[in-house]
């Protein structure tokens, strides 16, 4: 649950409220104050081609907390300035894959809007926040191309230390985008650990995933199997996993994620239980048929309530 009393939000998140907005989808949006604790919950709609689903209005959503039925008060979907956070897997196992990576992470920099804000993890046996939040993506791009292979492979410690530092995020639009092989040898954080991690962000955490089967030579490609771990993982927060095993999908999957990210829906609500008792709920969210037929809905599986 978070906390919106007297918090400034971003109006460009919440255009059903009655606020004067720019006539320009990327200008940075003015601030609203809401006096009231809300939940927010991104939400992404794909049609059976996996193309986002545009357009949807807040009456056509259904959304139950623990059974209950809640009330949408407010529904965005515009293209507002995003926070994203790369997370890049450098490790060993990477050597043949390191360039794949390279393209992946230069293609969503690319494609930023003026006003975004990034930010880059990147991670052998120890992660590390090698560019720290901000709008100069040459930065980022300078960093990207001096990415070299080598080391183990800490994930589960990645992705903790880009969740704390998205904390630090200027945007109520966030999204963490991983590319590795999905294997973790070295980290601290353990999986269950990073399971209820999964369970606790307020924004979708993307992956392409690039394992290759195993090759003779590379002593750190010890895995003969996909290790799935992406793919166990990351749809508790909302996101989607990709795999990637050659460049002639990367842009297409790219491009795909950047659209999913920009035209996502955020909804917020009002919890009809607002006991502080740190327990977990699980929110569901289905669409009205007036949405159409055969779309998935993507979104966070829930959230822990906070402790008095």
């Amino acid at each position: 649950m978070i906390s919106f009393r007297n918090f400034a939000l971003l109006a460009a998140a919440l255009p059903v409220l009655s606020v004067s907005q720019s006539t320009s989808r990327r200008s940075v949006p003015t601030t609203l104050r809401v006096d009231s604790d809300l939940v927010l919950i991104n939400t992404i709609v794909t049609d059976s081609h996996g193309k986002p689903v545009t357009g949807l209005s807040a009456s056509q959503f259904r959304l139950q907390e623990d059974g209950v039925e809640q009330t949408i008060q407010f529904c965005s979907s515009e293209d507002a300035p995003v926070s994203i956070g790369l997370v890049l897997d450098s490790s060993g196992s990477m050597g043949n894959k390191i360039e794949l990576l390279k393209r992946a992470a230069v293609q969503f920099v690319r494609a930023a809007n003026p006003a975004d804000e990034y930010f880059a993890v990147q991670f052998q046996a120890r992660p590390k926040i090698a560019v720290p939040l901000t709008t100069d993506t040459d930065r980022v791009l300078e960093f990207i191309k001096g990415i070299e292979a080598g080391g183990s492979t800490a994930l589960f410690d990645a992705i903790h230390l880009a969740v704390n530092e998205m904390r630090r995020a200027r945007y109520p639009r966030k999204a963490l985008i991983i590319v590795s092989d999905g294997m973790d040898n070295h980290s601290r954080y353990t999986e269950r650990e990073t399971k209820r991690l999964m369970s606790e962000v307020d924004f979708p955490i993307f992956g392409i995933n690039v394992w290759q089967p195993q090759r003779s030579g590379n002593r750190y490609a010890i895995q003969r199997q996909d290790p799935s771990t992406l793919e166990m993982l990351l749809p508790r927060s909302g996101g989607r996993v990709f795999a990637v095993r050659d460049l002639k999908k990367l842009s297409m999957t790219t491009e795909l994620i950047s659209v999913e990210i920009r035209n996502e829906y955020v909804l917020g609500y009002a919890p009809s239980n607002r006991q502080a008792n740190g327990k977990f709920h699980h929110v569901s969210i289905n669409l009205e048929s007036s949405a159409g037929r055969g779309l998935r809905i993507s979104h966070r599986s829930g959230y822990y309530a906070p402790v008095q």
